[in-house]
């Protein structure tokens, strides 16, 4: 309740405060335009809850986070966000890989019919859920990481066989999101990151080292309009991303434009493999960030911290003194943290209560400007 009573006092001096002055890296959020102009109430409704919490901080948003966590797997009402600082995230990420196969779960092992079911209860906490798509390698691939041939992306736009396979793939997204409905029967709108992170070290199919840059455009135009025009999809709003080591360069020669997307965002894990230390990572993260939200601002898009964390979580202070005092420079929407694995002893992105970083992200879930799901309710 003090941590409540603290944010309630914040938002109001942040309130009178922003009347009289404006920072240097503060977004003006009616500038924000949706780029589906035939948009449904719920995806203009959901644009106007970001553009409303961009006022007043950063979202916090952890994948997966109803559905598993560390040591359990799909038990009602568990959340190891909530297990440590009281509350749900604001934000919620889910993937629909494995949809496209006909899979009766996604490639978390989160069965599509229970994934709804959590969808809706974020939405009834007032949170709101973003999907990415690690979809198969549409050329005979069984996974997204399946990049054995280096022109998948080519097929898709060029080779009508290969394109109507990937079609058929969407008629299966589009079904899933038209079916998505709260206990009114009402569509609930979801954020869509299709492709997630363009990456240079990364193994999807549609990555800068397996497609060129025109190739990518035309397959994400394919992606929206063929949702949109030939599904009739408008409950979505459009999220594209790049990795952490990419540049301004990469970001607007991969752009596919602002009529098919809403938000601008950065992924940016730091894994125990990596060879860069922490520090490093921040300073490659601040760059980054400095980047995507100067392309939001000038593009009039959402900027977002669509996938991040540090794996197992090592330095004990991370979150408030090396990625609070970076992210609280800029307006960002969400920050997103990657998944805690049920399965995998050390790959988890958010501690546990009896954790060492514990109480540190305690203490930054409790700072004015980091929302969680109770900051958003409307």
């Amino acid at each position: 309740m003090e941590n409540r009573i603290i944010k309630w006092l914040w938002a109001l001096s942040l309130g009178l405060l922003t009347a009289c002055s404006c920072s240097n890296h503060q977004m003006d959020g009616s500038a924000l335009k949706l780029s589906d102009n035939q948009a449904d109430d719920k995806a203009i409704q959901l644009y106007h809850k970001l553009q409303k919490n961009l006022d007043k901080g950063i979202m916090l948003g952890h994948q997966d986070d109803l559905a598993y966590g560390y040591r359990w797997f799909m038990e009602a009402g568990r959340s190891d966000v909530k297990s440590v600082c009281g509350d749900y995230p604001a934000v919620v990420g889910w993937d629909l890989g494995g949809l496209e196969t006909g899979s009766r779960t996604n490639c978390d092992s989160i069965p599509f019919s229970a994934l709804k079911g959590y969808v809706r209860q974020v939405e009834q906490q007032g949170g709101i859920s973003i999907f990415t798509w690690r979809a198969g390698n549409p050329v005979g691939g069984e996974n997204a990481g399946d990049s054995t041939r280096q022109d998948v992306v080519k097929q898709i736009v060029e080779n009508g066989a290969v394109q109507q396979r990937f079609l058929a793939s969407l008629d299966k997204l589009a079904s899933f999101f038209t079916e998505l409905k709260n206990e009114e029967g009402e569509p609930i709108s979801v954020i869509f990151q299709p492709f997630q992170s363009i990456m240079a070290d990364s193994a999807m199919w549609w990555t800068p080292a397996r497609c060129s840059a025109n190739d990518f455009k035309k397959l994400w135009s394919l992606t929206v309009d063929y949702l949109r025009n030939k599904n009739g999809v408008h409950n979505l709003l459009y999220a594209y991303s790049i990795g952490n080591e990419r540049t301004a360069e990469t970001l607007q020669t991969y752009y596919p434009g602002n009529s098919r997307v809403d938000i601008v965002g950065l992924n940016a894990l730091l894994l125990q493999k990596d060879s860069c230390d922490t520090q490093t990572f921040i300073q490659q993260f601040n760059r980054n960030i400095a980047i995507i939200t100067q392309f939001a601002e000038k593009n009039k898009k959402v900027p977002a911290i669509t996938y991040t964390g540090l794996e197992s979580v090592k330095v004990s202070d991370f979150f408030s003194q090396d990625l609070y005092p970076v992210i609280s420079q800029y307006k960002l929407s969400f920050v997103m943290f990657g998944a805690n694995a049920w399965n995998q002893e050390e790959h988890y992105f958010i501690p546990v209560p009896g954790h060492p970083a514990s109480d540190d992200f305690v203490r930054f879930a409790s700072y004015p400007d980091i929302l969680t799901s109770n900051d958003i309710k409307e």
